[in-house]
């Protein structure tokens, strides 16, 4: 019986050459070796445990281990091949339908180190577009149970799409553990490509803020300018039945009107708190008198949940200048511009 096809595929894209010396983290550590030295450590665990072959890991190493997949696979096909007989001797069913069974399973596995395969390298690839500063201050380990739970995850994501967010998940919680939560993992896994759209829009809608010292954004929301509940936001794509769906997801919460004080955006004495859209900085400018600190000032419209908020960042932002100026007029109405810092 010849080998499995889509392990075959994989090692035969690495011309076999004599083993260089030098393990998984020593090649790892030659790939990242931009990357501050608290940080290497995660991104070194992280990518050593995806075990990812298109991460730009040294040649040598690579081609010496492209000989040890070849040796593993020819092995695993031979075991797969004892044990179909021995299921099928069990079962009394033609040997035929074991060896399909068992094969089956092995490209499944294949399948999935692939997928890991690929969000590993798209992690490396945001580190190499966002690296992340030079420090020396201390990092969180990573954790073990939520490596367990992302390569649980990620293994299934075949998508290009898919497999681009997760691995901006992993490079996020690489660079500060507990960023995200295993609940959210979960949450971006079950999403299908109609939530996974709307939530792009949903982000790219978004304002948000960070209070100083914050751990993650303090609020995130898609200012209503109305009663999203009764499609104030359906002229922009996120009508009533679009805003359930998210709600189901777990991406929003139930009240499509909340609001959260945003006062700390008008600027005082040229001072402010600003709060985010569009990837830019944004605040607001008083048209008249500055309405004193101790007065609220409510942005009302959808909020983010947890993890909505968590999953903000690794999104996509779609420019949406018909929505843009519906914001910068509704704010006008209540006495305030609403201008980039």
């Amino acid at each position: 019986m010849s080998d499995l096809p889509s392990a075959e595929i994989e090692v035969s894209q690495v011309p076999e050459q004599p083993d260089a010396p030098g393990g998984v983290a020593d090649a790892l550590e030659t790939v990242v070796t931009g990357v501050p030295a608290p940080i290497r450590k995660n991104l070194t665990t992280a990518l050593a445990r995806l075990c990812t072959a298109a991460t730009d890991w040294p040649a040598t190493w690579l081609q010496g281990k492209a000989k040890e997949l070849k040796a593993e696979s020819d092995a695993r096909v031979l075991l797969t091949e004892t044990a179909a007989k021995q299921i099928a001797a069990q079962m009394k069913v033609d040997p035929e339908f074991a060896l399909a069974a068992s094969y089956m399973h092995a490209k499944k596995i294949v399948r999935q180190r692939v997928n890991l395969s690929k969000v590993g390298e798209q992690a490396v690839e945001s580190f190499r577009l966002n690296p992340p500063p030079a420090t020396e201050e201390p990092v969180a380990d990573i954790s073990e149970d939520w490596l367990n739970a992302f390569e649980e995850q990620a293994s299934l994501m075949s998508s290009e799409q898919m497999q681009r967010l997760f691995g901006r998940i992993l490079a996020g919680e690489v660079r500060k553990p507990s960023t995200y939560s295993i609940k959210t993992l979960k949450l971006m896994a079950q999403l299908d490509n109609r939530a996974a759209s709307l939530f792009t829009l949903l982000c790219s809608l978004a304002i948000s803020n960070s209070f100083p010292g914050a751990n993650m954004l303090s609020d995130a929301r898609v200012v209503s300018m109305g009663n999203a509940g009764s499609n104030s936001l359906q002229p922009y794509g996120l009508g009533f039945d679009s805003l359930n769906i998210l709600h189901e997801y777990g991406l929003i919460i139930s009240d499509y009107n909340s609001y959260m004080d945003y006062r700390m955006a008008i600027a005082r004495d040229n001072r402010l708190l600003p709060l985010r859209y569009q990837n830019k900085l944004y605040g607001f400018v008083s048209k008249g008198e500055v309405p004193p600190i101790q007065n609220e000032f409510r942005v009302a419209g959808v909020a983010f949940t947890k993890s909505g908020r968590e999953l903000l960042s690794i999104v996509d932002i779609e420019p949406n200048e018909a929505y843009t100026a519906a914001l910068v007029e509704h704010f006008d109405k209540q006495g305030m511009t609403f201008t980039t810092v």
